[in-house]
């Protein structure tokens, strides 16, 4: 397990008199007419809210930082139509600069009124703010690491405080430069070995030590039609697509802008500004397989999003839902395979590999095509980044939207499929079991956290502990009934993905975050039926050892 450096704090209007002590407080705060907080914009009364939780005796967590005066400035509004309320954001500045991962989340009703607040928030020693390295010299260490070909950098590198849980345990001083490629090379000179990997660079201002990197991962008129064609596994898909003039069927979505590309097997390393490739259209009769898949997969993602969680477009504002077929990489040296899958910038790319003769495209399963969209969702949201805890909190995210999305047509729970990635090679084994993390080799609690320096910190492997609360959670039962239906465990989970995750946030924090969500989708509830769905939240985290903070 790891430290962020951050200090959590939370509380709900339900959970003690303290925020409505607090609102009258605001009211009053004023030397002229008592303050009316619904007349208020939200992001005005969020900002008297946090003034006055800051000045309050009564919240200790969110006072001062060792002599440090931090100010917060505000990130965005946000109305969550699931829950009918309204999110601010704000993010902690010392001397002026950012506090890396932290977040304070207030949470208003439709009156101003505050539902909750969520903080993490960094208390620093005494840091010279002042940096020795400039900017430049800052990029220079940059591309030693990422090479030449990472220029020119989409924005110079800029100041954050940086907690460093790895080598210090303190925190410093640096400059990071977002969204880096990173090329690494074969042994013949000039030749790329892989798909470029993206980082964000983590730099010390004072002594330009590279401290980390961390992953981050139609002009015809055309008319809405469905249709019935077979994907990749011979089943019968109904998609969404465009017919033209001509009576050509587009790969085309244009209710949840949905676009399907095909790459044609060319090298994404070489040819990567060439995404995402040929628009797929039918004829050629039969239509392809593998465009089939992904375009079906992507509807019936971004249909839940859609319908289930209140989102358009993983973007929040009806953005697009791009998927590229047939990508290949020099790495693999199987003619027209590629075994993998991912979010890729700003959209999926899908590889394949030989099954029984044939190929078969990774965007055949839904599960894994749904959780590589819903890094997506992360990358618009929370940017939890991908390393140790943190990282594995972000696949476990994925998996949980995977396996529900997947599992949406099974009414009945005790049939679920709870594998993820068995579809994809042919011999059924999964990648990973949220019933029994331990069968695939994960650990299903935190006393077997997996401490190791592959797989970005163990991503893949200590996901298992935060699935299998999940896994507990999905299955709750009280009185032989289920506590939660899974749109509903599917609802808090986004909520705190979206609402009051922060970009290094750990196992306790979703938890928090778990718990902050309930209590807020679930307040018109009865108390008695409330406070099962708590206790069932409360035993699914503590069964696997996630633990609220100290």
């Amino acid at each position: 397990m790891t430290d962020n450096g951050l200090q959590t704090f939370a509380l709900h209007a339900e959970d003690a008199p303290t925020l409505e002590a607090i609102s009258d407080e605001v009211a009053a705060s004023s030397s002229g007419p008592p303050v009316e907080l619904g007349k208020l914009d939200p992001e005005t009364a969020a900002r008297q809210y946090l003034v006055q939780l800051i000045a309050s005796p009564s919240v200790p967590a969110i006072g001062g930082n060792d002599a440090k005066m931090s100010e917060y400035r505000t990130i965005g509004t946000e109305t969550v139509p699931l829950t009918g309320t309204i999110i601010v954001k704000f993010a902690q500045y010392i001397d002026g600069i950012a506090v890396y991962g932290s977040l304070v989340s207030i949470e208003l009703d439709e009156r101003n009124s505050m539902l909750s607040i969520n903080t993490a928030l960094g208390s620093l020693a005494d840091i010279d703010s002042i940096a020795t390295l400039s900017p430049a010299d800052a990029q220079k260490v940059v591309i030693k690491d990422a090479g030449k070909e990472a220029l020119p950098l989409s924005s110079p590198p800029k100041l954050y405080w940086y907690f460093d849980n790895v080598d210090t345990g303190m925190w410093r001083l640096v400059y990071m430069a977002k969204g880096i490629q990173r090329h690494r090379r074969s042994g013949s000179v000039g030749q790329p070995e892989t798909l470029p990997e993206i980082f964000d660079y983590v730099v010390d201002a004072h002594s330009g030590e590279l401290v980390a990197k961390l992953p981050r991962a139609m002009s015809v008129t055309w008319t809405p039609h469905e249709v019935d064609l077979t994907d990749d596994l011979g089943q019968t898909r109904t998609i969404r697509a465009e017919t033209d003039d001509a009576g050509n069927i587009q790969f085309v979505d244009s209710e949840r802008n949905i676009a399907t590309f095909d790459f044609e097997f060319r090298q994404i390393e070489f040819q990567r500004q060439l995404l995402p490739g040929t628009q797929v259209v039918n004829p050629p009769v039969p239509a392809n397989p593998a465009a089939v898949s992904a375009h079906a997969n992507a509807q019936e993602v971004a249909d839940y999003l859609f319908n289930i969680l209140r989102r358009n477009g993983l973007d929040g504002a009806g953005g697009p839902y791009i998927s590229s077929i047939n990508c290949r990489s020099i790495k693999d040296p199987a003619p027209q395979q590629w075994r993998n899958a991912a979010w890729y910038g700003a959209q999926m790319v899908y590889g394949q590999r030989m099954v029984n003769g044939q190929l078969r495209s990774y965007a055949v399963a839904l599960d894994v095509v749904a959780h590589e969209m819903t890094h997506g969702l992360n990358d618009h949201t929370a940017q939890m980044q991908y390393k140790g805890e943190t990282g594995a909190l972000n696949e476990s995210y994925s998996d949980i939207f995977g396996i529900i999305i997947s599992n949406t047509h099974q009414t009945d729970i005790d049939h679920w499929n709870w594998e993820i990635g068995e579809d994809l090679d042919g011999t059924g084994i999964p990648l990973r079991d949220l019933s029994d993390p331990t069968r695939r080799g994960q650990p299903a609690d935190t006393a077997h956290f997996i401490t190791t320096a592959s797989d970005n910190g163990g991503v893949h492997a200590n996901s298992g502990i935060h699935n299998k609360a999940a896994f507990n959670l999905i299955t709750a039962k009280n009185g032989g009934q289920l506590v939660f239906t899974p749109d509903e465990v599917a609802s808090l989970f986004y909520l705190s993905l979206t609402q009051r995750l922060s970009r290094t946030a750990r196992f306790t924090d979703s938890r928090q975050a778990v718990e902050l969500s309930a209590k807020t989708l679930f307040r018109q509830d009865a108390d008695a039926t409330k406070e099962k769905k708590l206790e069932a939240i409360a035993d699914a985290f503590n069964a696997v050892g996630i633990t609220t903070s100290p």
